[in-house]
């Protein structure tokens, strides 16, 4: 009958030690140190940007329109999003959090 002695310290440094018998044989495994697997990077939160156009009714005489991307849950008043239908136009955008279009 084999042994197996599985032992980890404060850091997380994990050490196995084996051995054949529980007599004593000579012929035991070396011991092994595993390393802690490193965690994974936290994935960024993606923000949905839409391209919206202000239209202010005070605006809508001057024919000047401004355009400008915004956070899809943070849309300012008199800004509308724009729904491409007939043009090849970029509406929307997901990036990383922190980064703007």
């Amino acid at each position: 009958m084999s042994w197996t002695e599985i032992e980890i310290d404060e850091s997380g440094k994990i050490t196995v030690r084996r051995g054949g018998t529980l007599t004593g044989d000579p012929m035991a495994e070396p011991e092994l140190e595993l390393e802690p697997e490193p965690e994974p990077e936290p994935k960024p939160k993606l923000v949905t940007w839409r391209r919206c156009v202000r239209m202010d009714p005070g605006e809508l005489k001057c024919q000047w329109f401004w355009v400008g991307w915004h956070p899809s849950e943070n849309i300012p008043q008199h800004w509308y999003p724009i729904e491409a239908q007939s043009q090849p136009v970029e509406t929307v955008k997901q990036l990383p959090e922190g980064c703007e279009p």
